[in-house]
């Protein structure tokens, strides 16, 4: 019971810091002009919505409460970033770095669990596997265009 426990209190972890990036890359789309850094942006955000339910069914099947948003010090952080990224009108770089950090940081969250896949369910470990091989992807997406 403790470990399910500790387990529920990670994977609300995860949410919580789901939902934060989900929020990141709606701020990223909505802080560069139209184009294909934008529909990164905006379909990285849809991937987000998809894992958030995922979350939420795992934490259901364990019987915990799912929390329900995000955390109050990255909606500081997004504020000072979106500040900052609008003083520059080429800021497509700054917030790709933003959404690079981030990724990083999921990536290193899922590894626990994907180290681990008896600690979930099979369902669950497999939208993990793929969320991170997008994360991945996004990761070195991202770096080219900070690079570029």
């Amino acid at each position: 019971m403790a470990n399910q426990t500790k387990l529920i209190k990670y994977l609300n972890q995860i949410l919580k810091n789901t939902y934060d990036s989900l929020k990141s890359y709606k701020d990223a789309a909505r802080n560069v002009e139209e184009g294909e850094i934008r529909e990164f942006f905006i379909a990285r955000a849809k991937e987000k919505l998809v894992l958030i339910d995922a979350i939420k069914e795992e934490i259901y099947l364990l019987e915990g409460v799912p929390v329900e948003e995000g955390s109050l010090m990255n909606l500081f952080s997004r504020s000072w970033n979106n500040f900052k990224t609008s003083l520059d009108h080429d800021n497509a770089k700054e917030i790709a770095k933003y959404c690079l950090q981030e990724e990083k940081e999921r990536v290193d969250e899922f590894g626990v669990l994907l180290r681990n896949p008896e600690l979930v369910s099979e369902g669950f470990f497999a939208v993990l596997e793929k969320q991170n091989e997008k994360n991945l992807a996004a990761i070195k997406a991202l770096v080219e265009q900070v690079k570029s």
